[in-house]
This record gives C-alpha cells, structure tokens and sequence, in this order.
C-alpha cells in the first residue's frame, strides 16, 4: 500500500469522510462514519473543566510518573505509561476537556515543551508518547490525569441487564422499603441510590449504609434517614426468564 493512500484513508477517517481515491481532498469526499467504539471506552460522567488537586472517584491524579522505553521501537523512540503493579495505564484525559489536561513531559523535574525539537507527541487513549526526532537523555516522567469514572458499558450493565430498577418514596419518604423481585434466589445484588441536595441542586447518590435483608424474592432496606431511593436489583446468573 502506497504512503499517499494510509495517510489520505486515515485523514478522511478522523475527518469523517470516505476514502475512495487520493486524488481527492477531503472536502470532495462524501461524508461516511469516522470510528466505532465500544461501550466500555465511552465515558458517561461530567469532567470538568479545571482538574483536580488530588486523585477523586472520577479522575486519578498522576505526578511525575515515570515512563516505560518501548524497546520494539528503535532509538528511543517510544515509550508508554504503567501503574505501580507494571500495568498499562490508558485513558488519559485530552485538552478537549479543558486547556489544563495538557500532559506536561519533564526530564528531572524540567519541562519538556511541546515545540522541543524532538517534536513529541502524547496519546492520551493508549498512554503512549512518541518523538518524531531524537529524544533528550534522561529518565522521562509526566504529570496527566486519567479518567476513572463510569463508562457506558458499566451504565448498561447496571441498568438494562437489571432483574428490577425503579424509584421509590418520592412522594412519601420512608425509613424502609420493601421490593419484590420475583427471582426466587438469594442470588442477587442491590445497588441503592438515594435522593439528596446540595447548593439546590437535586441529585441521586450512592448509599452504601442501608441494612438490606432478603429472603427468597423480597429485598428490605433500612434506611437512617427518611429518603426516596433508586434502586437497581441484578442476579449475578443470567435468569433463564429474561
């Protein structure tokens, strides 16, 4: 395959044309799908636009990590980010979200600007830094923030694969519910939601106090302060039923 035709098939793609010859510029290409996903790399929580100080269950705060050579990648060329337990880490949030996700590159504590003449770039999905030129010596570290919140996959698995899921006492809070899940097992997880404000502002949050008592297709919650709840009930075994 031809330079000319995987440079003009990957510019149209990201541009969200079809590529059908090289002749044509982008803007004389009909519009086609640019990518799919997968539901577990769509990110369905809000990220703000100025990051955090410190690590929250949304967004994990990383300080001069220290970067892995890939040694496939000749010259140093190439080199990825890992956990403490040597793990790949991805999903790093891009500028998109906001000027100050920029990933800052340092070599002892130095900033490594983005017009150094390595000319260096970050992939922020795969956690993968790349030079273009020769890198500078030293041990590579950079400061990013990777995205740790819900993803979509995670939304349906809670949600549309539930045995039961409703909202109850919005009307008429109570200290304790009762609900019916007719599965006739103990085999089930719950996952309560609870309705509260803050600033004015109503929102649904996770209650991991209430005392939950079940028998074989009944789920009592016990409550510490009159709320109304969301609940979500799923077996861990598919039900032959659904």
């Amino acid at each position: 395959m031809l330079d000319a035709t995987k440079i003009n098939y990957s510019q149209k793609r990201l541009l969200g044309k079809q590529h059908t010859a090289n002749t044509k510029a982008f803007y004389e290409e009909e519009d086609g799908i640019v990518l799919y996903q997968h539901a577990k790399e769509i990110w369905i929580d809000k990220v703000d636009v100025v990051p955090p100080t410190a690590s929250t269950d949304l967004i994990r705060v990383y300080k001069n990590l220290e970067l892995v050579e890939d040694k496939t990648v000749k010259g140093r060329k190439s080199f990825y980010a890992v956990d403490g337990e040597g793990k790949r880490i991805r999903g790093f949030i891009p500028p998109s979200y906001g000027i100050n996700y920029n990933v800052s590159l340092e070599i002892a504590g130095k900033k490594i600007p983005s017009s150094h003449s390595s000319n260096w770039i970050f992939d922020y999905a795969n956690g993968v830094l790349t030079f273009e030129n020769t890198p500078p010596a030293g041990t590579l570290t950079i400061s990013a923030y990777q995205y740790i919140g819900r993803t979509f996959a995670q939304y349906l698995d809670n949600e549309n694969n539930s045995v039961a899921r409703g909202v109850l006492g919005v009307d008429t809070p109570s200290l304790e519910y009762t609900i019916q899940h007719n599965m006739s097992s103990f085999d089930i997880d719950v996952t309560i939601y609870v309705f509260d404000e803050v600033e004015g502002k109503n929102y649904w949050k996770k209650d991991v106090v209430p005392l939950i008592i079940m028998d074989e297709n009944r789920v009592r919650l016990q409550l510490t302060e009159e709320h109304p709840i969301r609940f979500i009930i799923k077996s861990y075994a598919t039900p032959e039923w659904i």
